[in-house]
């Protein structure tokens, strides 16, 4: 382990920028790399659940999550090694005033996500347990520039002991020089006061350092506190989510320091589960309205593109109580279709989503819109591309903008089978 391996991918084709480092024993990551880049990608709830025979762990004996938990905080926030599968998932949208037009704000879209993934090698029984290097981290940086209609991202996979980790007990992660933590507070489900630092790069082009405050309490998903994901109890997620977090603080972007504030949605996911054999990706939506409220919604899809019926639907209201919404009580309809030209891959883009509005009961439509296409992450460090990017929510037939989103599509790489990569087929 003394030696180490780096590559390094750019392209600024589009404005898309790839940058790839990995350590050393590449051959024995290639594999758990990729899956963990399918595994980690996807974060959301599903309804309806059994007690009988819920196992606490899986097949592998990893930690399977438990019906309703008992959360201890700010130990939630923390890292959970007992379960294969963590990530802190951050997406939103950021605003700086020109100088040279003060009445304009500039936009940007920022995507961070820290995931860890266990390995079956030196795997223990007992959460809290000392995993060493039996912890594998990954991360992936995005932004978004709308106005200048550029999106850079970068991607970076380390062992734990080369320079990543994630605390039990307490919010702090990082991996290289991007991390994570919490400040003060945050201290209950409930609570809304508090704060936690985002810091991060991306390549020599940009890099942010951020204070996020919640503006309202953060939201535990699913039917007694547990994401179902498939008919196998094992198939779960402990889902909790802060679904709007004020940002503030400054971005550098091609030698320009900014002064920034917005909106960004955090989630925070552990599981020990893969995707159902019968499922090959799926569509994904984070929605902040203007009216206070949220909404997170995602189709899981089957070979045939129709949707699992595990797929699900949410709705926060400005008091932060939850109302779930099954397949049956919502639709997604694929919108047109936008080809890559940096992979070839052909994605959905501008999807609708027509639910029913827990507040009027009225059925309502959204087109979610990216603010451009080209906003793909190119799996170059796991051979797993995917579409992530921010997008404006408008409501038809009406034309207004309620709303922004991030919008997530996945298992869409021509010759690339996400749903047998999961598996580890």
């Amino acid at each position: 382990m003394a030696h180490s391996f780096e590559a390094s991918q750019k392209s600024k084709e589009n404005g898309m920028i790839l940058t790839i480092t990995l350590p050393s024993l590449v051959s024995d990551l290639t594999l758990l790399t990729r899956l963990a880049v399918a595994l980690l990608l996807f974060s959301g709830p599903t309804v309806g659940s059994s007690d009988e025979n819920w196992p606490e762990q899986s097949p592998e004996g990893y930690l399977v999550p438990q019906l309703n938990p008992k959360l201890s905080f700010p130990a939630a926030h923390g890292s959970h090694p007992g379960y294969r599968i963590e990530w802190w998932y951050l997406t939103g949208h950021l605003f700086a005033k020109s100088e040279e037009e003060p009445t304009r704000s500039r936009r940007f879209g920022i995507q961070a996500t820290f995931f860890r993934l266990a390995q079956r090698s030196g795997m223990k029984d007992v959460e809290g347990a000392a995993f060493g290097t039996s912890q594998l981290y990954l991360a992936h940086m995005a932004l978004t520039d709308v106005d200048g209609k550029r999106f850079y991202h970068e991607e970076r996979l380390n062992r734990e002991g080369w320079d990543a980790s994630a605390k039990v007990g307490d919010l702090d992660v990082h991996n290289g020089n991007w991390s994570l933590r919490r400040v003060e507070g945050l201290a209950a489900l409930d609570a809304t006061e508090g704060s936690m630092t985002l810091r991060g790069s991306i390549l020599s082009d940009v890099s942010f350092d951020l204070l996020l405050e919640p503006s309202k309490s953060s939201v535990l998903f699913g039917e007694k506190g547990v994401s179902r994901k498939g008919a196998d109890p094992a198939a779960s997620s402990r889902y909790l989510t802060f679904p709007r977090l004020k940002g503030s603080g400054q971005l550098e972007i091609n030698g320009e320091t900014l002064t920034v504030a917005g909106e960004l949605w955090m989630d925070h996911e552990i599981s020990s589960s893969q995707l159902g054999r019968d499922q090959v990706g799926w569509d994904w939506v984070s929605i902040q309205f203007s009216d206070g409220r949220e909404m997170m919604a995602y189709i899981l899809r089957k070979p045939d593109g129709s949707p699992d019926s595990f797929s699900a639907l949410a709705w926060i209201d400005a008091e932060g109580r939850v109302t779930h919404q099954k397949l049956d009580e919502y639709e997604w309809i694929s919108g047109g279709e936008w080809k890559s030209q940096k992979t070839g891959d052909v994605y959905p883009i501008s999807p609708r989503v027509i639910a029913v509005d827990p507040a009027t009961g009225e059925r309502r439509t959204f087109e979610i819109r990216p603010v451009f296409n080209e906003q793909e992450l190119t799996g170059g460090l796991g051979g797993i591309s995917y579409w992530e990017g921010a997008c404006d929510v408008v409501e038809l037939p009406s034309g207004e903008v309620v709303g922004r989103a991030y919008l997530e599509l996945t298992g869409y790489a021509a010759g690339d089978d996400l749903g047998r990569r999961l598996r580890g087929e």
